[in-house]
């Protein structure tokens, strides 16, 4: 019994702490099979939604060169011009500060007084941790060119993490990996 507790007390904080999956929405009725190229939907594909407009200019670079990069690997080639490409792809940042609550009994503790029988009564003082952290969103958006209508759609939120604003290209590449990792859909 404590080799088997040994092993899935791990693994369970594990899969507490892993980042929720990206939701993901694509048209079922389009063929997305004949997807060779795509672009980027303007210049500056990337729109900041709330709570996102003091993020770093860098972020918009490093969206497009990741998203290069995985389409590129499944044979999608980027062209310069939107209106020559099959594809269209741009990106939503927004943010928004929320507050955790968590409430814990602190330890039980005896108390032995008259009047209470066998053993004493058991209290405990309540304890309350409250924290403030920002909760991020990415959305990429994938449009046809030649019917000019949305046809996918990935979604990532997180909570941003000191080791993300350290990092964020590692970061970027990790949720893109995990938004893209079923397109085209089949």
């Amino acid at each position: 019994m404590r080799k088997l507790l040994a092993i899935l007390l791990p693994t369970m904080l594990l899969i507490g702490c892993a980042a929720p999956a990206p939701v993901i929405d694509y048209d079922p009725s389009h063929d997305f099979s004949d997807y060779k190229t795509f672009a980027f939907i303007s210049e500056h594909p990337l729109m900041r939604g709330e709570g996102a407009e003091g993020g770093s200019p860098l972020l918009e670079g490093r969206l497009m060169q990741a998203t290069e990069n995985i389409l590129s690997a499944r044979g999608i080639s980027r062209v310069a011009d939107p209106e020559d490409a099959d594809i269209a792809v741009a990106f939503t940042v927004g943010g928004r500060e929320k507050i955790q609550v968590n409430s814990y009994p602190d330890a039980y503790r005896p108390y032995y007084g008259r009047g209470w029988g066998w053993g004493g009564a058991y209290y405990y003082n309540e304890q309350v941790d409250v924290r403030q952290y920002t909760e991020g969103t990415l959305s990429v958006d994938i449009y046809d060119v030649s019917d000019r209508k949305p046809v996918w759609h990935g979604r990532a939120t997180r909570k941003i993490t000191d080791k993300m604003q350290e990092n964020p290209g590692e970061t970027i590449n990790e949720i893109l990996g995990a938004m893209f990792a079923t397109f085209p859909p089949n």
